[in-house]
């Protein structure tokens, strides 16, 4: 599951944003019949839904092996609509899985300053990863001008060489 998708007239559409960042509505996309949306990591069919704890998000009718997208954990997806909400309530635009013009990054929410430049990636990082990876991917970032922070839920090596922060474990959409 991701949370966003491409339209070829619409534009990007953002699942967790009312206006899915295009002007559209949900009841645009969820069980439309013939609409065409696409994965933006691997260009494949994806499809509108709404998961049993109530979060919107596109699926691939069949998961692809090789897109990223489509094989993140539900705590990965989770964590990311946590940080983009979290980002947005202190008053900053912040987009999901965002990649650079060069494709050299993608960022789980790269959050805007008040001119509309992205100025910080947020990256939920679950799996294992090591400082010199940590640090190396950092500086992909920073070569583009753009800020990082890894959010991890545990302790893991890599927090003390790159800029991040630990995290509590998000409650759950729809959860009391």
């Amino acid at each position: 599951m991701g949370f966003t998708a491409v339209h070829a007239d619409w534009g990007r559409l953002d699942a967790s944003l009312d206006d899915l960042g295009c002007g559209r509505a949900w009841k645009d996309v969820h069980r439309v019949k013939g609409l065409q949306l696409a994965c933006p990591e691997c260009g494949g069919r994806v499809f509108a839904r709404v998961s049993s704890r109530h979060a919107r998000h596109f699926y691939h009718q069949e998961r692809p092996r090789e897109c990223e997208l489509a094989n993140e954990s539900p705590e990965h997806h989770l964590l990311k609509l946590q940080l983009a909400m979290a980002a947005r309530a202190a008053g900053w635009r912040a987009e999901l899985e965002v990649s650079s013009e060069t494709g050299n990054w993608r960022a789980d929410v790269l959050v805007f300053d008040e001119q509309d430049r992205a100025f910080m990636a947020l990256e939920a990082q679950l799996s294992p990863m090591t400082p010199q990876n940590a640090q190396m991917r950092t500086d992909r970032y920073a070569r583009d001008g753009v800020g990082l922070c890894w959010v991890g839920l545990q302790g893991r090596p890599w927090q003390r060489a790159v800029p991040s922060l630990r995290v509590n474990y998000p409650k759950r959409c729809g959860a009391g």
